[in-house]
């Protein structure tokens, strides 16, 4: 290519990047029927990140000194009442809601009753605590500070491999949730899924995870069963074992063996016509290693949970590439029945990275805006008797130019999800200012503590489970100085 060819290019490119600037067209264009939109002007130019090192520097150096580890040893030798241990969060707001009351006194007024009955926290999110991930961290500090024991919900499968136990499943049993793969009857676990198993099935293809943590589409061949099974290791020991599951229009009847031994533990008939039900497991011995078999017809099966006889337990309700707004596809009468079956007094909704990339200007995070506050409303009033927790987006990075830059908007997504959670009477835990505010995620990315599109390594997600119940604990010690019924 001659000399003047590539000047040519060069000054066509920089009149076209003044153009841009000067006239690029915010909302698009309408050509007869058709409305063409363009990516912002402000993504378009955006070739560096924003240069905020010192912040970030300085935010890492306090949370490394804060930060301790899961040290279950650690989290005992605590105490609730020192308030020099748990002070006030600078990421955390509690908002009054009238009456001398908080966001969060139901669910510490209900903490006082874990020495006699099991207190349930549903956490639901994305692929950030998806298998249990961070979901365990906490369910293992407040447990060893409220008592309790078992890992709480268990689905009956997943996309993912989760750590706080091992399981396989015959591959007749079909995964419903209300992200994707909807379920034609529309009923639902709390968390958002249902399965049912089926006799026989058509040779198709199913979601996998490679090792590198991508989802792939793997081919299933036909097949014929006699009944469906679901095999679990169980890392931590329980009390109680249940089974949660929906109406039998025709009774269905499962078996839980020792799958070490192949002893029968349990034998029950699930025939309630109720939409959702919690089945006392009569086991002989609380064996971690189990065998469960279905047969006959059957139900909506929602997955067992694993439970202590009285304290906390926390159940996670993680789904993969889920925004937050499927939950409101669970009819809110059904909700509020299953939380008030359950017990659940505290909720987190944990949500924001997967739709970042897709808010590039106001009118998108606007419309984010509006059904972010609907869920939380959705939420608190299938649960009036429970609190609500909001923990808004982290940072995220996407590569430009070459070089890696938080998503232009994120702050933005942060300021509204923290608006609408006050406006709704919830607290909110502000996880991008924690980990520094934008273009932080390359810094925790360098320490080994996230990947660079925000994903939490196993350090990072111990330094934010830490930062969360450290300031949880603060509010709770604030609640205790103020008396356990104050504004009740």
């Amino acid at each position: 290519m001659k000399r003047f060819q590539v000047l040519a290019i060069i000054l066509l490119t920089g009149l076209l990047l003044v153009g841009a600037a000067v006239f690029w067209p915010e909302n698009g264009v309408q050509v007869g029927d058709k409305a063409i939109s363009f990516m912002p002007k402000e993504v378009m130019l955006d070739f560096k990140p924003v240069n905020d090192a010192e912040k970030v520097d300085s935010t890492i150096a306090a949370l490394e000194a804060r930060s301790y580890g899961i040290d279950e040893d650690a989290v005992k030798r605590m105490s609730i009442l020192d308030e020099s241990t748990f002070s006030q969060s600078t990421y955390f707001v509690n908002p009054e809601t009238g009456s001398g009351q908080t966001a969060l006194d139901n669910f510490f007024r209900a903490l006082q009753q874990s020495d006699s009955s099991v207190i349930r926290v549903g956490h639901y999110g994305d692929s950030q605590i998806e298998g249990d991930r961070m979901t365990s961290l906490l369910r293992i500090m407040f447990q060893e500070k409220f008592s309790g024991n078992g890992v709480g919900y268990v689905p009956i499968d997943d996309v993912t491999s989760p750590v706080s136990y091992a399981r396989s499943v015959s591959s007749n049993w079909v995964r419903y949730t209300v992200f994707h793969n909807r379920s034609s009857k529309g009923l639902y676990s709390p968390g958002g899924t249902t399965y049912r198993y089926r006799y026989s099935i058509p040779e198709g293809v199913r979601d996998s995870i490679t090792p590198g943590g991508d989802t792939v589409k793997i081919k299933v061949p036909g097949q014929s069963f006699g009944n469906a099974s679901v095999f679990l290791k169980l890392h931590r020991g329980y009390s109680i074992a249940r089974l949660w599951y929906g109406k039998a229009v025709d009774p269905a009847e499962l078996k839980v063996y020792d799958s070490k031994s192949n002893d029968l533990l349990a034998e029950v008939t699930l025939d309630s016509d109720e939409p959702f039900n919690v089945l006392k497991l009569p086991l002989k011995t609380n064996a971690t290693s189990l065998k469960c078999v279905f047969t006959g017809p059957s139900p909506e099966i929602y997955g067992f949970s694993f439970d202590p006889a009285s304290g906390i337990q926390f159940d996670n309700y993680g789904l993969r590439g889920h925004s937050g707004d499927g939950i409101m596809n669970i009819s809110q009468g059904l909700l509020r029945a299953e939380y008030v079956k359950l017990n659940n007094k505290l909720v987190i909704l944990q949500y924001g990275g997967n739709v970042t990339p897709y808010v590039k200007n106001e009118a998108s995070l606007n419309n984010i805006k509006k059904i972010y506050d609907k869920l939380y409303h959705y939420v608190k009033e299938a649960n009036p008797e429970a609190s609500v927790l909001v923990i808004g987006v982290n940072d995220v990075a996407r590569n430009v130019g070459g070089t890696y830059a938080s998503y232009p908007m994120v702050g933005k997504i942060r300021d509204a999800q923290k608006e609408v959670a006050l406006k709704n009477g919830c607290a909110f835990f502000d996880l991008l200012e924690l980990m520094g505010g934008e273009n932080s995620v390359m810094a925790w990315y360098k320490k080994g503590w996230a990947s660079r599109d925000g994903h939490y390594s196993d350090k990072g997600r111990e330094i934010v489970v830490n930062e969360l119940f450290m300031a949880l604990m603060g509010e709770y010690n604030k609640f205790l100085m103020r008396g356990s019924t104050a504004g009740k």
